[in-house]
């Protein structure tokens, strides 16, 4: 009695773990090790089912030299009659998810006229006696088998107990679900990374539009995105916290840092001469439309810090809200350094686009006046590595 709670609160104890784990071969590991050290058996080989070539891999295997299974190059077919076995109506209940040597040998004299039925039994036997197993448990999901366990010898010799096979029964049972949880995770993952580039996509092609309205920023938009994520290497991590994603954001926020612009009279825009008062005071406003363009989709808030800041100085005398210092969000400081290094490197309407010496020194003598420090840190090194 003692023992059976035991091995069920340690298997409580495993299920809960095996609950956070996303990386199927990890899962496999644990699970080896917990029945190879729990049940202190001589072998253990955990075999997956591949939907794709339609077979059982043995993924892992430990025990002692001699007895391991060969990883990967063993394979059970699914049409298998040892697979069949589990599959069999007529199996008595108890079969249906494990069964040992012993109850293989009073099936074959209760079924000694069943020659299909024995057949099976006879493959089940051989597979075992290959594989040094004395005990087969299988864990269903949905009427189908993804994983199958052969167990081997005890080092005691003993058999396996109910409440042992009971164990393994269970612990089959969640290996599976969470190989299915691990599955759908990855699934999941896949469906977000394909319509993350489905949404990259689109935004490149609203900041190629951009572009087109605007002839003297052809390809700003790809270029401040391409410094922006350099700036952003040389950040310090402590300073960048989930870097992956600030990455993504920031590599929309940068394509869409002039969004706003699609409000400007192209005539302004493209204009040669100086700007009047009236047309820079609507130049000004860019950043709070693009800002209002990308409002409604909840998902882009931390995008539109970005856009909305880009022109905002860290000495407050930036536009259009005046932030100043620390207030002005990193996404924004990023991309205000990325902004102004392609606009002097490039021609516009009313100036020829500056030497790169010239432009990265006046960066750099405009820290703490227009560019935060930590932007201006970051951009130096990049430039270190020339990497600008």
């Amino acid at each position: 009695m003692e023992k059976k709670k035991a091995l069920n609160e340690y298997l409580s104890k495993v299920a809960k773990q095996m609950v956070f784990i996303r990386d199927a071969e990890l899962l496999s590991k644990l699970v080896i090790k917990i029945v190879a050290e729990r049940l202190n058996v001589k072998h253990v080989g955990l075999f997956l089912y591949n939907k794709k070539a339609e077979e059982y891999v043995i993924k892992l295997s430990q025990g002692k030299k001699g007895l391991k299974i060969p990883v990967n190059f063993t394979k059970i077919k699914k049409n298998s009659n040892l697979i069949k076995f589990f599959y069999n109506r007529a199996l008595p209940s108890k079969n249906k998810l494990s069964v040992s040597e012993r109850e293989i040998n009073l099936l074959k004299r209760k079924n000694k006229n069943d020659k299909l039925f024995l057949k099976q039994l006879e493959e089940l036997e051989d597979a075992m006696f290959i594989y040094g197993a004395k005990l087969v448990v299988c864990g269903f999901f949905r009427n189908k088998i993804p994983v199958i366990f052969f167990i081997g010898e005890k080092e005691n010799g003993k058999s396996f107990t109910k409440d042992e096979v009971s164990f393994l029964n269970i612990l089959a049972s969640d290996v599976v679900m969470a190989i299915q949880n691990t599955n759908l995770f990855e699934n999941i993952k896949n469906q977000l990374d394909k319509n993350k580039q489905i949404l990259l996509n689109i935004v490149q092609t609203l900041a190629t539009v951009l572009d087109v309205k605007n002839s003297y920023t052809h390809g700003h938009a790809e270029r401040v995105m391409k410094y922006s994520l350099i700036i952003m290497k040389y950040i310090p991590k402590n300073i960048l916290k989930n870097y992956k994603n600030f990455e993504d954001t920031l590599k929309i926020s940068s394509l869409l840092h002039d969004i706003g612009k699609v409000g400007i009279p192209e005539d302004i825009l493209n204009k040669v001469g100086k700007l009047t008062e009236e047309e820079f005071e609507l130049i000004k406003k860019h950043p709070a439309m693009g800002s209002e363009i990308l409002e409604p989709i909840k998902e882009f808030h931390e995008v539109s810090l970005g856009v909305k800041y880009h022109h905002e100085r860290y000495d407050g005398k930036g536009y259009p809200y005046k932030l100043s210092g620390t207030n002005i969000p990193l996404i924004a400081s990023i991309i205000s350094v990325a902004d102004s290094y392609d606009a002097m490197l490039n021609d516009r309407p009313y100036r020829k686009g500056l030497a790169k010496d010239i432009v990265i020194k006046e960066i750099i003598t405009n820290k703490n006046k227009q560019f935060s420090p930590v932007a201006i840190d970051a951009f130096v090194k990049a430039v270190e590595y020339n990497q600008m």
